[in-house]
């Protein structure tokens, strides 16, 4: 039996699963060239299907992840956001501009919102009817497939469960126990009472736009001080009770930065002209921590489980993650790569098949779910494009040795990732040893960033890299989570490593990308180093490439010196070549 899920949110997508693993899946992005692209997606729908080689009579079921409208406004608006609304914390109550903001500003995401899903949500519904006239539909709780996102691909027989985002079927974090076939919601907390929309708005505040840049938030906050003035200021808006997360008139105090009505005296107002953006991001991540941490400890304490699997937008925050895993009494952590909306399709799938037509979770062996390229065809987008290359039977090696000689390299080869991520087969890889790359770089790819590259380090060589690995292991196969870093590390990759001494590893083994491990091999038998920068590879605001033509053409406008894509190698024909600046020598 085959299950189709998609989404049509931010980051849609869609995803085929069978036997409880999934098949094939994409998101929409990828296919439009539209950075974080919303609405039905019919690309991804088509491309799942012809990957799976399947047609819309193998697909049984259809999954739609959320429930009606109807039912989420009686059950959960009607029932939740009145009490909620006017929830009162442990700090002092508000003046009334903060309490008239905060109920202007709710009302309005909350109208704008269901206005528009109510209209948008039926319409793709009666569209997907029309696409699948014989499979049958059915409906699962946006948290859920968040939850069972993770679970069902933990490999974990019993774990504590966290989802957590913007809202999704009004509610904003749900913690459940995953056993078996079986996730159970034990506590809810319901919008206005939302992190996503906290660490969205202090996005905005700062200069960045929400639901993109929110990693640049997170890399700030390392350049500034968690115990600034700032954090008295507004440590009340974020609380933990318990088992659930309050907001008290949180949305009244981070009020719209564009909008002048009422602006004066606002929290955020203040904050922004008197803090460095710096400190700001640093107390904005610090509450975050904390508040989230305290729920994994009382989970803890009243559960006694030691696993945990995140989903949800909220933990693509990957310094959260580490905080999270050294609360004491969680043993191991596992993050689902694909954790934001894009990820709730195959959620979605996997919790009906896995439920209803007796599958099992396994393992996730690999995230390569998206479409793959023949050297023939590969060859022939090379001619269209009318550039030089040469052809290798061993391109690993010779990969490997042009990095040693502190060339850059965009590396195109095999199936897509699914994700945000860039895990070897769409990425641009460099030596770790130049610390003045994260400059140069990210110029030559038009890029803001304030975190440093993420490292890929050879599996075997993780242990002299970074601390605390046992029980994370498994995460830090997909980059969901940082690591503080060794004195090795620091000293011969200073390019991967933040000002806070952490970094954010992708470790390699060969049975899960031979060719990407192999480059990574034949460089360390050059160089005596296990570790390389591993950034995706796009351009500015564009999605990661997917197809041999978006690899070319991201590669001539980068300015790159070398494409490596499948067998071949193409040389710009620039021949420019970067003069690394100060960096660490190699051992011999």
């Amino acid at each position: 039996m085959a299950v189709l899920s998609f989404s049509n949110e931010h980051e849609a997508g869609a995803s085929i699963v069978v036997n409880g693993k999934i098949i094939s899946a994409i998101n929409e992005e990828r296919l439009t060239r539209v950075k974080n692209q919303d609405g039905f997606p019919q690309k991804s729908i088509d491309e799942v299907l012809r990957l799976a080689n399947m047609k819309p009579e193998d697909i049984t079921d259809v999954i739609i992840p959320e429930i009606s409208k109807v039912k989420d406004l009686f059950s959960n608006v009607f029932r939740h956001y009145p009490r909620g609304l006017f929830t009162k914390g442990k700090g002092k109550l508000p003046g009334f501009t903060d309490i008239l903001r905060h109920f202007l500003m709710a009302n309005f995401i909350l109208f704008k919102g269901y206005a528009n899903s109510l209209v948008t949500h039926r319409r793709d519904e009666k569209r997907l009817k029309k696409m699948f006239p014989k499979a049958k539909f059915h409906r699962v709780e946006h948290h859920i497939t968040h939850a069972a996102s993770a679970f069902f691909t933990s490999g974990y027989d019993k774990s504590l469960i966290i989802s957590a985002d913007y809202w999704g079927d009004f509610v904003t974090t749900m913690l459940s126990i995953g056993e078996g076939k079986k996730i159970t919601p034990v506590a809810k907390s319901y919008y206005p009472a939302s992190l996503g929309h906290y660490y969205a708005s202090v996005t905005k505040w700062l200069g960045f736009r929400a639901n993109r840049h929110e990693g640049k938030i997170l890399g700030l906050a390392a350049y500034g001080e968690p115990n600034s003035p700032a954090y008295e200021l507004m440590k009340d808006i974020l609380e933990c009770d318990g088992l659930t997360i309050k907001a008290p008139f949180m949305i009244g105090k981070l009020w719209h930065h564009k909008a002048k009505i009422l602006k004066k005296n606002c929290m955020m107002q203040k904050m922004v002209e008197q803090y460095s953006r710096e400190d700001i991001s640093a107390v904005f991540q610090r509450r975050f921590e904390e508040v989230i941490t305290e729920l994994v400890s009382n989970a803890v304490k009243q559960f006694k489980i030691e696993n945990i699997v995140l989903a949800g937008g909220s933990f693509s925050n990957v310094k959260l993650n580490q905080r999270i895993f050294e609360v004491d009494g969680i043993e191991r952590i596992y993050v689902f790569p694909n954790m934001t909306d894009g990820g709730i399709a195959s959620g979605a799938a996997l919790y009906y098949d896995i439920n209803k037509n007796g599958s099992y979770g396994t393992t996730l062996e690999h995230v390569y779910f998206g479409p793959g390229y023949s050297d023939a065809e590969i060859e022939t987008e090379l001619k269209k494009h009318n550039v030089n290359y040469e052809k290798y039977n061993n391109i690993e090696r010779k990969i490997a040795e042009l990095l040693a000689e502190e060339h850059v390299i965009a590396r195109f080869n095999g199936k897509m990732e699914y994700g945000p991520r860039a895990l070897g087969n769409r990425s641009i890889l460099y030596q770790a040893t130049d610390s003045t790359v994260n400059d140069w770089l990210n110029k030559k790819l038009q890029r803001t960033e304030f975190m440093p590259f993420a490292p890929v380090t050879l599996k075997e060589h993780a242990e002299e890299c970074y601390i605390n690995l046992k029980g994370a292991e498994y995460p830090a196969r997909f980059m969901t989570i940082t690591f503080d870093c060794t004195d090795y590390m620091k000293k011969v990759s200073p390019a991967t490593v933040h000002v806070d001494g952490t970094a954010r590893p992708q470790l390699i083994e060969e049975k899960e990308n031979e060719s990407y491990y192999n480059i990574l091999k034949e460089y360390h038998k050059i160089t005596g180093i296990p570790t390389l920068i591993n950034t995706s590879f796009n351009m500015h605001e564009e999605p990661i490439v997917c197809t041999p033509n978006d690899a070319i053409r991201s590669f001539l406008q980068g300015h790159l010196e070398y494409l490596a894509i499948g067998n071949f190698l193409v040389k710009h024909q620039s021949g420019e070549k970067h003069v690394p600046g100060e960096r660490v020598l190699i051992p011999e």
